[in-house]
């Protein structure tokens, strides 16, 4: 696992280096040579989390909690992670206001996600203040 982030971080200074060298040749195209390093980094990244994920569902499993929450948890972080790779795109191509916008659509994604479990939450507390 360590060689697979040296690796990464190797491609992640020679694809800075190139970004460099590009926008020097030609402004317009570095923000996509920085959109694909991106998305290879973002693609090699989530192999490394998948282990993580397999882990924290058998534990969920072991724990006794619910398979619908560790769905929820686990949509959540990747919306996090999707939303911060957009915004910081889009802040790399000099479009701040369309970085910011995506940020509140991605808090906005996560806060209806959550509702189940608020709403399941709310009725624990319900029952237990009732009971």
């Amino acid at each position: 696992m360590v060689t697979d982030v040296l690796k990464l971080c190797g491609f992640g200074i020679a694809a800075v280096i190139l970004c460099v060298i590009v926008r020097q040749l030609k402004p317009e195209s570095a923000v996509f040579v920085n959109i694909a390093a991106g998305l290879i980094i973002t693609v090699a990244a989530v192999k490394i989390l998948s282990p993580s994920v397999k882990a924290v569902s058998d534990l969920a499993d072991s724990a006794g909690i619910s398979g619908d929450f560790v769905e929820i948890l686990l949509k959540a972080l990747a919306i996090s992670y999707i939303t911060v790779l957009s915004s910081d795109c889009a802040k790399d191509a000099g479009e701040a206001a369309l970085s910011t916008k995506l940020e509140l659509a991605g808090r906005a994604s996560i806060a209806v996600l959550s509702l189940p479990v608020f709403t399941q939450l709310a009725g624990i507390i319900t029952n237990l203040l009732n009971g």
